[in-house]
């Protein structure tokens, strides 16, 4: 669920060179946008952080400008951005039993994250159910 949300954004990119390395910070604010997103989805006492997923997504595309990159055509990296979130997201789920995951050890990732102040984390808030 939360693999396949955060790959997602990237797959109709094309690929023009496959040895290209995406930027670090593309792949950290995707998959911790992406996860964040998804823990919110999944688990009724937490929700996304708007204001700081507005600003730090701002911050991406601005730097993506800086970088050159205007559009999913000028990314030759997608197909290493793709390989790395998909890891990072399977590291993540390993991390929390996430495997087969119930409500409760979804709330409990989210909550860890918040607690931890993760990039994660930083996108979510904790709201009463």
């Amino acid at each position: 669920m939360i693999r396949h949300a955060a790959a997602l954004c990237l797959l109709a990119a094309p690929v023009f060179a496959e040895d290209s390395v995406a930027p670090d910070y593309f792949v950290d604010t995707v998959v911790a946008t992406g996860v964040a997103q998804q823990l919110a989805r999944a688990c009724p006492t937490l929700s996304l952080n708007p204001q700081t997923v507005a600003k730090d997504s701002d911050g991406l595309m601005n730097q993506l400008a800086a970088d050159g990159i205007m559009s999913a055509e000028e990314m030759p990296w997608a197909e290493d951005a793709n390989l790395r979130i998909e890891a990072e997201v399977d590291a993540f789920l390993t991390q929390y039993g996430l495997e087969e995951p119930s409500e409760q050890k979804v709330c409990d990732a989210g909550t860890a994250e918040i607690a931890e102040g993760s990039d994660i984390g930083r996108y979510l808030l904790e709201v009463p159910s």
